[in-house]
């Protein structure tokens, strides 16, 4: 697939998000960081140079990067908070994701100085280690307020494992040494561990979830760590991921029909057993086969049917963007991970760090 069709109404679309977010979209005023993440993720994706484009709003994003040390605390954590809207003085308001979301659009503008002369990587590495549980392994998105153990009110689930070993990754850690430098990671290997399921993938409560099958092996893979898990869980899991293509054509052939299928979701994936196709369940579900596929072989899927659900079902041709389904109007989101999913077919894109591949000379 050479280009997505409607690409210049897929950049407007994006674009737009960055200049004045739509009415429906205007609760996530306080997590703008994620929205220029994503903008920027699908523009450079579709071929927009972004660092170029873009430039004069570096100031903006490195004010998002605060340091903070409290009364009381013997170290100082560093890190970037979703909006300057939320910023109060003497409070904590940096967060594992929203660090994640800019440290990857400081690497999408190619700002190496400011990488290199004023992020504090220890600081920011302090801020992902006090955000593990010492119960488990596992981690939360953010700290308590008022002193540096993890929020006691956040979920701790395999979202913030990835992401806080994707941190680590893009601030240099690259083996076991270096991981467990700053993290317990035996801990948290097993917590990972832990969450798989007997019909394969990852979740809680031995409930497979694409997008938690995704966070899991990612960050397995980003640790050189796929070998801690059996070839017979891969297969079962590889077995699991193709069975959510909803097709009767491809993977699901082989199973007995199941007349519950909506008709219109032919070729998407399901992120769990029995629910509808979802635009952003393609990409997690291809992204997962992808890392326990042998490097230059086929995926076991039907990727013709995927593109043409996203295609033809999720992508609106009128304004631009896509849809989680038919149903809903397009969104930053799924416009987002639509385009990541076709890119992910096509080859071009890296969905273990979520970028386009080469444009920041991680992969």
């Amino acid at each position: 697939m050479a280009s997505i069709p409607n690409h210049a109404k897929h950049v407007r679309f994006l674009e737009r998000h960055l200049s004045l977010l739509p009415g429906s979209q205007q609760e996530h005023d306080v997590n703008k960081m994620a929205v220029v993440f994503y903008s920027f993720t699908g523009l450079m994706a579709l071929g927009i140079d972004v660092a170029e484009k873009y430039r004069s709003s570096l100031d903006w994003i490195h004010r998002h990067y605060i340091t903070i040390k409290l009364p009381g605390w013997q170290q100082t954590i560093s890190g970037f908070t979703g909006s300057l809207s939320v910023q109060i003085p003497g409070v904590n308001t940096v967060s594992l994701p929203n660090t994640l979301f800019a440290l990857l659009v400081l690497k999408l503008m190619k700002d190496e100085t400011f990488w290199d002369n004023h992020l504090d990587r220890q600081n920011i590495m302090t801020f992902v280690a006090k955000c593990q549980s010492p119960e488990n392994g596992s981690f939360s998105s953010t700290l308590d307020y008022k002193n540096l153990k993890p929020s006691p009110v956040d979920p701790k689930d395999l979202r913030f494992c990835y992401i806080a070993i994707s941190i680590l990754y893009l601030l240099g850690c690259r083996n076991h040494n270096e991981f467990a430098r700053h993290i317990n990671l035996d801990k948290l290997l097993n917590y990972i561990l832990s969450q798989q399921c007997e019909m394969g993938g990852f979740g809680s409560y031995n409930e497979a979830h694409a997008g938690y099958t995704s966070c899991a092996l990612s960050a397995l893979y980003l640790l050189g760590k796929l070998d801690q898990l059996s070839d017979e869980f891969k297969e079962r899991t590889i077995s699991w991921l193709c069975q959510r293509q909803v097709s009767r054509e491809g993977c699901m052939s082989l199973l007995e029909p199941n007349a519950n299928y909506d008709h219109d979701d032919h070729g998407g994936f399901q992120g769990r057993e029995n629910k509808f196709a979802d635009t952003c369940y393609v990409f997690w579900c291809l992204n997962s086969l992808r890392i326990l596929g042998t490097q230059g072989c086929e995926l076991p899927a039907r990727l013709d049917l995927a593109e043409q659900f996203l295609l033809h079902r999720t992508q609106n041709t009128l304004i631009g963007g896509f849809s989680k389904n038919d149903q809903d109007d397009p969104d930053l989101y799924h416009t987002c991970l639509g385009i990541a999913a076709l890119k992910l077919i096509e080859g071009s894109f890296d969905g273990v760090l979520f970028m386009p591949k080469n444009d920041a000379g991680l992969c």
